[in-house]
């Protein structure tokens, strides 16, 4: 008898996953290979499917695969790392990048990290639930009929004559009610309710079952997909916002019924280099707050490589935009990139950039007219004796200043993402330097 797949199938960035018929051992059924396929057209980056294989790219996180989950994990060590780590990296990394406001209190490093990254997401799910919760469930007037013997709210005339013509102890009755069974909690007790299956923590057991009495007067049992994709949040609701969000996603994740017919990819993906930049740029920030002035952009598009000669025509041409620029009023005092890759060293134990960075390095340094860059990478453990790492660019303006490039690397396996490679020397550099100390 062929074994039946496991229900969570775990994998890393950029790693080829076999296809077979049954879907065992690591593998995808054809099936499960198509859908993925799918999503990557959806999501250029994703995936791409090849012979027998697929083969990721760039993104985690968890994606749907009918009767189980996938989960994708960054890659930190390159491929010598476990599970448990590079979970921890990516929990670590959504917390530093305040995307997540639930995140910010994960122990990202302890118990969650030893569960599927699903459950990880559920937890903070919940989070959210008991945000809400302790200001109370949100509460509607609701028009009720009920046939009582004293008269409460209107007569409903029509029925009261009818169907209690002969029956002068009831009265057909329609009144207002307030109460908790309304759209908003619905959403929450269903999404709470489709979790159960994939939860193995008694933690989380313990929580699922706290939640759902709670909302016990709540019926979920009709909930609606159009219910779901027209919610919108006035004053009151404003506060369900965050756990709505969560629940729309754990609802198109684990209830396809309840999609309403959307082409958002039954997934929650997180794009390695976005991920890396922003938790980078958080990083900074704080620390930037402690320099008067001092202001850390990302995505800057002000300046561009070249200039449009073309008579009555002129204008820039070839826009750059590199992900960090640190500026201290109008002036640009430090560029960086980061570079979710893992750098190896040459012969003399230097990280040696990739010729495609150094040149953009070149044109920031041109363009900016700034002579102090760097690009920062994930520090790994095959770098470990790696020799502090600099190079200087042509002059950048008239009075012959150099720019130099510096290659840093910081510790993602830490909280505080913390310098662990390269010279401090520049701002760059001490900002990271004095965030770890």
């Amino acid at each position: 008898m062929t074994a039946a797949p496991a229900r969570f199938l775990t994998a890393l960035e950029h790693q080829p996953i076999p296809i077979t018929a049954e879907g065992a051992g690591g593998s995808l059924t054809p099936a499960e290979a198509e859908s993925l396929a799918q999503i990557g057209e959806l999501r250029r980056g994703f995936c791409e499917l090849g012979h027998r294989k697929l083969k990721l790219a760039q993104y985690c996180g968890v994606v749907s695969l009918g009767g189980r989950v996938l989960e994708v994990l960054p890659k930190t060590q390159g491929g010598n790392e476990t599970a448990e780590q590079c979970r921890g990296v990516l929990l670590r990394l959504l917390k530093l990048t305040d995307r997540f406001p639930q995140f910010q209190h994960l122990p990202a490093g302890q118990h969650l990290r030893r569960a599927p990254l699903l459950e990880a997401f559920i937890s903070a799910f919940f989070d959210s639930v008991s945000s809400v919760l302790r200001g109370g469930l949100l509460r509607q007037y609701q028009e009720h009929e009920e046939d009582l013997q004293i008269v409460r709210g209107r007569i409903v005339v029509g029925r009261q004559m009818g169907v209690h013509a002969n029956r002068p102890d009831l009265v057909a009755c329609a009144f207002d009610e307030l109460t908790a069974d309304n759209v908003w909690n619905r959403v929450l007790k269903k999404a709470i309710r489709v979790t159960r299956p994939w939860i193995r923590s008694v933690e989380l057991n313990r929580r699922w079952v706290e939640l759902l009495g709670v909302l016990d007067e709540v019926n979920d049992g009709h909930l609606a997909p159009l219910e779901v994709a027209r919610l919108n949040f006035d004053r009151r609701a404003e506060r369900y916002r965050t756990a709505i969000d969560w629940a729309g996603w754990i609802l198109a994740l684990l209830t396809p019924a309840l999609r309403a017919g959307r082409n958002e990819a039954p997934a929650l993906l997180f794009d390695m280099n976005k991920l890396f930049e922003s938790a980078v740029a958080n990083t900074l920030r704080r620390q930037a707050g402690r320099d008067p002035g001092l202001q850390v952009l990302t995505q800057n598009s002000t300046h561009s490589l070249a200039t449009v000669a073309a008579a009555g025509r002129e204008g820039p041409s070839f826009a750059l935009r590199p992900d960090l620029v640190l500026q201290r009023g109008s002036e640009v005092v430090a560029i960086a990139d980061t570079k979710w890759k893992l750098l190896e060293l040459d012969r003399e134990g230097r990280q040696v950039p990739s010729e495609a960075d150094m040149y953009q390095m070149n044109a920031y340094a041109t363009a900016f007219r700034c002579s102090e860059l760097a690009l920062i990478y994930p520090r790994h453990d095959g770098i470990t004796a790696a020799v502090d790492t600099e190079f200087r660019l042509p002059p950048v303006n008239v009075n012959g200043t150099s720019a130099t490039v510096r290659v840093l690397g910081v510790d993602v396996d830490d909280d505080r993402l913390p310098l662990r490679m390269g010279d401090s020397s520049g701002l760059v550099g001490r900002l990271l330097l004095r965030h770890s100390s």
